[in-house]
């Protein structure tokens, strides 16, 4: 059996969790070594791993091949931890138990049973879900009798493994193989048809627009900054209406406290997403002044070519002259900072009241398609004739969308800037909220 190859890449997410291949759950306590097994199978490092027990907190979806079949594999946050928080990630696995196919029970060979993992297998036998013991952190062969004390769980005997060295994952495949009843591969025709990043802060509420934005809770939510670590993908809507959302960890400038590696981590993650986007949505906490970061993260998302949208997020906790003054002040504020995508979509909401939500997504989806819009060769002519010329004319070219880029070709002796010509076709063709990348040219020759 060879093991299966993938990558972390969501299929789906929320209620819609593998619509269309086989699910595998990986359930247990915190710290058994989860999201090393899920990173194993995926052939990624998706998840984020540490010692810190609960480190994953929303479940994270991946996939791979089962000997030429599909599936995804979900690793779950850690089930049995006594606190607010806790509570919430118990929900949140019972969520994906109800999509899931298979569960796969991870203990560890370097603790001793315990009785969170019996009420674990209690709750998993009242789902039905076929189940697979294993027993993790078994490096060598020498480590595979404490296994054998697993066999309390009346689940058979737990098959040794070690995911960080890969060791009888082969043998873990095959059984998987066995208990999985080949599902239907995602098609193309279901590919989202834009892709939009949660960016911003931690405790900005980006988690919670997020849920809004679905319809469900999808991603934790807790009063407790960075609950957020691993980025949480999810989609809505089909074929060509289809999105996929990112909710990432949030971003801070400095790690120096006591899980300064694990917010490193998450923050990274997290802008590594802004690559291929087509929007971020940058959620902004209205009751604070705008600082530095703010304006940085904003940089990030205008440096990545994605069209951007701002949330000015807990408006509810302001006074209604506030949101008024919010509302003709912080536009032309950003604007002025950041040329490059003209007067850009700024909404003081609420994801707790629901407050210009649907104005968000009508804004998403507008972005994206400005991003991708063709604009015809002659509209194209008609306003380059009427700049400066000097007996010849302008020649203006659209050579790329997503994101757009034009090419200039300028008569000899007049001399125009990119910031004249990027004004000039973003006015004429309202493409604000996106950034537009301008090629000079002169006498056949980039320039500029």
């Amino acid at each position: 059996m060879s093991a299966p190859v993938g990558g972390n890449k969501p299929v789906d997410a929320g209620t819609r969790v593998g619509a269309n291949t086989p699910v595998v759950a990986i359930v247990g306590r915190p710290n058994v070594g989860k999201s090393t097994l899920f990173n194993a199978l995926t052939r990624g490092a998706g998840a984020i791993t540490s010692n810190e027990p609960g480190t994953t907190r929303d479940w994270l979806e991946g996939t791979a091949d089962l000997e030429g079949t599909g599936i995804t594999v979900v690793d779950t946050c850690g089930w049995g931890m006594k606190t607010e928080l806790g509570i919430l990630m118990d929900e949140s696995l019972s969520a994906v138990l109800a999509k899931a196919d298979l569960a796969i029970f991870a203990v560890s060979a370097r603790e001793p049973l315990q009785e969170d993992e019996m009420r674990l297998v209690a709750l998993l036998r009242k789902s039905s879900l076929p189940m697979l013991l294993v027993c993790n952190k078994c490096d060598s062969p020498g480590d595979d009798a404490a296994s054998w004390e697993f066999a309390r769980l009346g689940l058979g005997a737990a098959l040794p493994i070690s995911a960080l060295r890969r060791r009888n994952l082969a043998e873990l495949t095959g059984r998987m193989s066995q208990l999985i009843a080949a599902g239907p591969r995602e098609t193309g025709e279901d590919r989202p048809g834009l892709a939009c990043v949660m960016l911003g802060q931690p405790n900005v509420g980006k988690s919670s627009i997020f849920n809004t934005l679905l319809g469900y809770r999808r991603s934790l939510v807790h009063s407790e900054p960075g609950t957020t670590r691993d980025p949480v993908k999810a989609s809505m809507g089909k074929g060509k209406d289809k999105w996929e959302i990112v909710d990432t960890a949030g971003v801070v400038r400095r790690w120096k406290h006591a899980h300064g590696a694990l917010v490193r981590d998450a923050s990274s993650r997290g802008l590594r997403h802004l690559k291929g986007a087509d929007v971020v949505a940058l959620v902004l906490d209205a009751t604070v002044p705008l600082g530095r970061q703010d304006l940085r993260l904003a940089q990030e998302a205008v440096g990545g070519g994605a069209g951007i949208a701002v949330a000015l997020n807990k408006c509810d906790l302001l006074p209604p002259s506030d949101v008024v003054r919010l509302r003709a002040e912080a536009p032309p504020f950003l604007a002025k900072r950041f040329p490059d995508v003209g007067r850009f979509p700024m909404l003081p909401c609420s994801a707790v009241t629901g407050e210009s939500m649907a104005d968000l997504k009508a804004a998403v989806i507008e972005l994206a398609r400005l991003r991708r819009i063709r604009i015809p060769a002659d509209e194209l002519a008609d306003l380059a004739f009427k700049w400066p010329t000097s007996g010849r004319s302008w020649r203006v070219r659209q050579t790329g969308a997503a994101p757009l880029v034009f090419a200039v070709d300028g008569p000899s002796g007049v001399h125009l800037g990119p910031r004249f010509v990027v004004n000039r076709i973003r006015d004429k063709f309202g493409l604000h909220g996106v950034p537009l990348l301008v090629k000079l040219w002169r006498d056949g020759k980039e320039f500029r």
